[in-house]
């Protein structure tokens, strides 16, 4: 039996070798071709399928061989940014959550609706950027004071279970109980066991506090009750798909709740000609 890569490498070729005759049989047929997401329907050349096709089989013929390196001519063809993904493979990293994937599809939109270039398309792209992230400094306030509060809450136990002064100094202002013998406190550690008795109930509380926190949120997904964030999320994308009717509201709602609440993840792909022109631009001057 062969091995699995020559069984499966046959397979491709045999494949090939298939489209390829359906390539001269459908030349001249004319394709409408919808892409999901995209309400857009392509008028195709008459001859566009037969020489698609025989692309596709000019790739798959140069796949190498189980044992072989990818040639040159094979290297050329890899997809290196998020444009050079066609349509289908784009949709697949959207299904897998990929804001990058989301940000492309958005400007396939805009390309489609505005019946721009991609480069003309990017100002579109930051204004609706921009919109998704109007506010957010406010709404993400309750991120922000948790945060601030649990790191603040966090560094400041170890002082008052371990350090001595200010164990003492919170005792006579707050605690008011029994201090234990000098020799009793003569390493952090045992500062710490004194310490432990009043520091125990506030934090054992705390602590089943969140716990019970974190089961009712449990089971307001399970009833299908939204939490904070999942409103949050509804709300810019409903907002966003207000303010740009024109353009598809799956794909904007998507791009939504993909994008993050401030900030962002770096701009991934090739740069536009305006941007590749004022840096050869700014390199010349240097020079």
């Amino acid at each position: 039996m062969r091995p699995i890569g020559a069984r499966a490498h046959a397979g491709v070729r045999a494949f090939a070798t298939q489209l390829q005759r359906s390539a001269h049989a459908t030349v001249g047929r004319t394709v409408r071709k919808p892409v999901a997401g995209f309400p857009v329907t392509q008028a195709v050349a008459p001859f566009r399928t037969g020489v698609n096709q025989v692309m596709a089989v000019r790739f798959m013929s140069a796949i190498p061989s189980p044992g072989e390196k990818p040639s040159i001519e094979y290297a050329k063809d890899a997809p290196r940014d998020y444009e050079d993904l066609p349509n289908e493979v784009l949709l697949v990293y959207c299904a897998q959550g990929d804001h990058q994937a989301h940000r492309e599809r958005l400007i396939r939109n805009i390309m489609d609706v505005d019946q721009l270039d991609w480069d003309s398309a990017q100002p579109k792209l930051d204004e609706i950027e921009a919109a998704n992230k109007a506010h957010m400094w406010f709404f993400t306030l309750p991120y922000k004071v948790g945060i601030f509060t649990s790191v603040t809450a966090g560094l400041i136990s170890f002082p008052m279970v371990f350090h001595l002064d200010t164990a003492l100094w919170f005792n006579e202002h707050y605690v008011t109980t029994e201090v234990a013998a000098p020799e009793d406190l003569e390493t952090w550690l045992e500062v710490g066991s004194w310490t432990w008795a009043w520091n125990e109930p506030v934090m054992g509380q705390l602590s089943f506090f969140l716990l019970a926190l974190q089961f009712a949120r449990n089971q307001m997904v399970n009833q299908k009750f939204r939490p904070y964030t999942e409103r949050l999320l509804e709300y810019r994308a409903n907002r966003l798909c207000t303010q740009f009717p024109q353009y598809s509201e799956m794909i904007l709602s998507d791009f939504a709740r993909s994008d993050e609440f401030s900030g962002g993840a770096p701009k991934l792909g090739r740069k536009s000609e305006a941007e590749n022109k004022s840096n050869s631009a700014a390199a010349g001057g240097a020079v």
